[in-house]
């Protein structure tokens, strides 16, 4: 897999404002681009995970801890669902 690398200039007046190294800043910046991404469904569960450097399952605890929902199942796809199984359980 072929890589980027990206550079942000940060003074140190807002590391230290931040209370982090710039090593940690980049891996929070990782972490909110990846979020934001997701959310705005630019990148799948799994892209975003890998763009957090994070694992699906710990990606996934990080959206819920901030509550995110990972999985966008809504309304009109349980009752297609619910319907579904009702047919083939009267099938039998």
């Amino acid at each position: 897999m072929s890589t980027e690398t990206i550079t942000l200039e940060v003074s140190q007046d807002i590391l230290a404002a931040l209370k982090m190294g710039a090593n940690d800043l980049g891996q929070q910046f990782r972490l909110l681009a990846a979020v934001s991404f997701f959310q705005s469904k630019q990148l799948s569960l799994g892209k975003a995970a890998e763009l957090a450097e994070l694992n699906r399952l710990a990606f996934m605890d990080l959206l819920a801890q901030k509550g995110i929902i990972a999985f966008d199942y809504d309304e009109s796809a349980l009752n297609t669902d619910l319907a579904g199984l009702a047919a083939l359980t009267d099938h039998d």
